[in-house]
């Protein structure tokens, strides 16, 4: 190995590992005070209920013998319980606990500091996601065409990454009021009603539609069902792309609206942003 090939590769290993080991970090604060069985039934457990829950309403409510549409439609909406109460709720907890003085004073970009407080909830979120095809393949009979798994996987990594990204947004919102739990449970309601889960969009208002289509996982949601039901992903590439496009519009949002919030509190002289 050449001197020139080692150094590239310290260059590229280092900044990955230290985005790692903030993620990891970032992690264990908002769970490392969880034993095992608090972690299943806080992360895992309630999403997975709620789930049942509104995918076996929604098959009551419109008459479908197939619950597959509702079952996908869901259980990607579980990624919501990590993008609200874990990303959304992290810099009040930095407020709370006297520490987010500290972190408007480091020198490192927005970017570095949010994107490592997200990258862990995004395969967390993943994880529950299948996790819960898992329940509902054992008790609801849902089945998924092995060959439509890769794409399936896809849909869901882009799905988690862009409900991370609107938690960010709620996190910064978050730092406006001291009230979270209201801004927690607006965004999670919203996120259950507007995505195509648990009603159809296109009987929605219009202006509720175009609301719609610029929340995280609507597309995404579409996708899995098209998926489903034996469909190839390059004949829904634009509802794909389209998605990454809302996270990485949602992501910009965010670090822009921590950007502007930081500087009216160091204007102000208030580095807790109340």
């Amino acid at each position: 190995m050449t001197k020139n090939s080692t150094i590239l590769r310290v260059a590229w290993a280092d900044p990955f590992k230290r985005l790692i080991r903030k993620a990891t970090l970032s992690y264990k604060g908002l769970f490392g005070v969880m034993n095992w069985q608090q972690y299943l039934m806080v992360n895992l457990g309630a999403p997975i209920m709620q789930m049942l829950c509104f995918t076996l309403v929604a098959n009551y409510v419109y008459g479908y013998t197939d619950l597959s549409k509702w079952l996908i439609g869901n259980a990607l909406v579980m990624t919501y319980f990590n993008a609200v109460f874990g990303v959304g709720s992290q810099l009040s907890a930095e407020r709370n606990s006297g520490t987010l003085k500290l972190l408007i004073a480091s020198p490192s970009d927005r970017i570095g500091i949010f994107l490592p407080r997200a990258i862990l909830h995004i395969f967390d979120g993943l994880f529950a996601v299948i996790l819960g095809f898992v329940v509902g393949a054992v008790f609801l009979g849902f089945t998924l065409p092995l060959a439509a798994w890769p794409a399936f996987l896809l849909a869901l990594l882009v799905a988690s990454f862009s409900a991370m990204a609107f938690g960010l947004i709620i996190s910064c919102l978050g730092l406006l009021s001291r009230d979270l739990n209201l801004i927690l449970n607006i965004a999670s309601m919203s996120m259950l009603g507007l995505t195509g889960a648990n009603f159809p969009i296109e009987r929605m208002p219009v202006w509720l539609q175009t609301i719609s289509h610029a929340m995280p996982l609507t597309r995404s949601i579409e996708l899995c069902r098209a998926l489903q039901t034996g469909e190839a992903l390059s004949a829904h590439m634009n509802l794909l792309y389209g998605e990454v496009l809302v996270g990485m519009a949602l992501m910009f949002v965010g670090v822009v609206l921590f950007s502007f919030m930081e500087k009216i509190a160091v204007k102000r002289g208030a580095l807790e942003m109340f």
